[in-house]
């Protein structure tokens, strides 16, 4: 959606996809819709090459998305002649969006170059033919009209929809796309309404896993949620229709065109687009039910892009969609007046004793712990529970600071406190230097970095 869809918001915003219902007139202008957000949003991606790689007008001129819309107004007649029949709007926000890709590359280019703690961030991608079929026709706020079960779509015409909008507010944006053989219309609205006070509740600590994708433990109770493995359950058929492809391109060739092969891209696509509505359905019933909770939720935080570098675990990690359950989780508890907290990563949650009262005062912390292991057994006082359950017992209690620590004498622990009350500063003093010694891991002193090209000065 365009900048200013999202800005001067109003109150909470939310969002709905729906399935449409288009007739057979405007499936054919969605497509050439589509077509024309590709073609603008790539035309800007090689504009941008062109004045920033090669130097044409000023020596590497940084061209932002207002630029690359102003050139792009001032040839689209000519260039693309058969764009006058569609709405400009979409080519509008194509390039908007290729803009924003190229905001967030130029931010890690910069932060790279300075030392500054960077999140791997590459080129924009060329957008390619029936890769992606999605376009944004909205002009703004409430630029979109919506009666009951219909959408209105500039060029197109008004479109059944499958349901009504569940949100009442202001429409700031809506994206077509189609997913899995169907068309679908994302509607962000302004719900105008204001995040809602925290409730009061039990603190819950939640341990994600692969087995288990989720183990809830609230101070009386705890939960499982079990990992749907919507990958897993269908890797056999997804198998074979990658055989039968590889059979198609081996016998007919990569460049000659065949039906039977388009045919099977398309059960693939809709087999991929069930496997991932399976996960996200799972994903959203079991976020609702803890956000409504009340109280603070407290998470760890997360390196998935690290945990997959074990490439026999790659396939299951990625599976779970941990990431995702995590971002629902956090923006749903912002929704229903819940507090949310991300726990450090380096707080040995799954290594600390959650039973004894030695452990519990100053957070003794074994000095190792396999990922075979699934029982926890405490030397010092013999208690033993599930693993999973023994961290969302620590993550309950966790009383840390929220803010990741990576320096050894930074380890945030449970707090030691005395009889009154007091923190007892030497205790948890001498209690991290102990604990750090065994079980701590500096990260290294230089993340790896990305190969560096002519960007590499923003």
């Amino acid at each position: 959606m365009p900048k200013s869809a999202t800005s001067h918001l109003k109150g909470l915003a939310k969002s709905h996809r729906i399935a449409l219902f288009p007739t057979d007139r405007q499936a054919t202008l969605m497509m050439e819709h589509a077509g024309w957000a590709r073609v603008a949003a790539n035309w800007a991606r090689d504009e941008f090459r062109r004045a920033w790689f090669t130097g044409e007008g000023e020596p590497n001129e940084w061209l932002s998305d207002m630029d690359l819309r102003k050139r792009f107004n001032a040839v689209k007649r000519e260039a693309f002649p058969w764009s006058r029949k569609l709405s400009q709007y979409v080519a509008k926000n194509a390039i908007i969006h290729m803009g924003r890709g190229l905001d967030a590359w130029g931010e890690y280019c910069q932060a790279r170059k300075q030392g500054r703690p960077h999140r791997k961030t590459g080129f924009p991608p060329v957008r390619k033919r029936h890769r992606k079929l999605a376009f944004t026709p909205s002009n703004g706020r409430n630029s979109i009209q919506v009666n009951g079960c219909s959408v209105h779509l500039p060029r197109i015409g008004r479109v059944r929809m499958r349901e009504e909008l569940r949100f009442e507010g202001d429409i700031m944006g809506v994206t077509v796309s189609k997913k899995g053989g169907r068309w679908y219309a994302s509607f962000t609205v302004d719900t105008c309404e204001p995040a809602p006070d925290t409730r009061p509740g039990p603190d819950i600590g939640i341990d994600m896993g692969v087995k288990t994708l989720a183990t809830v433990w609230d101070g009386e109770e705890w939960e499982e949620i079990a990992n749907p493995k919507a990958l897993a359950r269908a890797l056999k058929s997804l198998r074979c229709l990658d055989k039968a492809i590889a059979r198609s391109l081996h016998t007919h060739g990569k460049h000659n065109p065949s039906q039977r092969r388009d045919d099977l891209y398309a059960q693939r696509n809709r087999l991929h687009f069930d496997i991932a509505n399976l996960r996200a359905d799972h994903h959203h019933k079991a976020t609702t039910q803890i956000a409504k909770r009340g109280g603070t939720v407290k998470v760890e935080t997360l390196n998935v892009d690290g945990m997959k570098r074990n490439r026999r675990l790659a396939r299951a990690i990625s599976d779970a969609g941990m990431a995702e359950f995590v971002r629902q989780l956090e923006y749903k508890c912002g929704w229903y007046g819940t507090a949310f907290e991300k726990v450090d990563r380096w707080y040995p949650s799954s290594k600390t004793c959650s039973a004894c009262s030695a452990c519990s005062a100053c957070g003794a912390v074994k000095q190792s712990l396999l990922l075979s292991e699934r029982t926890y057994r405490c030397n010092r006082c013999g208690f033993e529970c599930d693993r999973d359950e023994n961290a969302a017992r620590n993550l309950q209690a966790y009383t840390g600071h929220k803010e990741p620590a990576r320096t050894l004498n930074a380890l945030p622990l449970p707090a030691a406190r005395s009889a009154g009350g007091e923190m007892d500063v030497e205790t948890c003093r001498t209690h991290r230097r102990e604990a750090c010694a065994r079980s701590v891991k500096r990260l290294p002193d230089n993340p790896s970095a990305m190969p560096t090209g002519n960007g590499g000065q923003v």
